[in-house]
């Protein structure tokens, strides 16, 4: 009788810990504490948050809104290579102009971003360049790195963290940057991508 209670303790106990290992993996994860100026990067990478598939399907898409400028800029890094078949259509992505902007849509499994790529400006080409100024042997590597790619901007995006302000905040832009970006990013304090645009949703 009490082999019997043990074997069914031991199978129960083995079913929920089957349950949890099959619990969904995060897909993307960030660096939450970016300073401002810096275009997402974080100075000590010190709080990561993570986001499952599952909350993007629960999330309601919304616009960014910014006074100055379209959408949030980040030093997400988006290879060249990617960029020229996203211009030649080879991911069939819909978009549209906005002046010299063309801005796409990635729509997936209640995935909704619109995004474009841009050179970095000179602004961002500095901050990396400071930040590495006392290091001879990345200084040079990454501030060519930055200039033969692209960087991601972010015009919609999913509100995942505070869906009571009905807004997209620029943790929730960098998100979206990253799930888009290359799953190796060089910057210090910009988290590894996803590369969704090769690798899927």
């Amino acid at each position: 009788m009490r082999r019997t209670l043990i074997f069914i303790y031991l199978f129960v106990f083995a079913c929920i810990a089957g349950a949890q290992v099959s619990d969904p993996k995060p897909i993307v994860s960030i660096y939450d504490e970016f300073d401002d100026g810096l275009f997402g990067k974080s100075r000590y990478r010190g709080v990561v948050v993570s986001v499952k598939k599952a909350a993007f399907a629960r999330a309601e898409t919304l616009e960014v809104f910014e006074e100055e400028e379209t959408g949030f800029i980040t030093a997400v890094i988006m290879d060249h290579r990617t960029v020229e078949k996203l211009h030649q259509g080879d991911y069939a992505l819909p978009f549209r102009e906005e002046g010299d902007m063309r801005i796409y849509t990635y729509r997936a499994e209640g995935l909704d971003i619109s995004f474009s790529v841009e050179k970095p400006q000179e602004s961002m080409i500095r901050m990396v360049s400071d930040f590495y100024n006392d290091n001879d042997r990345w200084h040079d590597p990454l501030v060519e790195h930055y200039r033969d790619n692209y960087v991601i901007r972010i015009h919609r995006a999913e509100n995942i963290f505070d869906s009571w302000n009905e807004e997209i905040t620029y943790n929730e832009a960098i998100v979206a940057a990253t799930l888009l970006g290359d799953k190796d990013q060089w910057l210090w304090g910009i988290h590894d991508g996803v590369d969704i645009l090769n690798s899927g949703f």
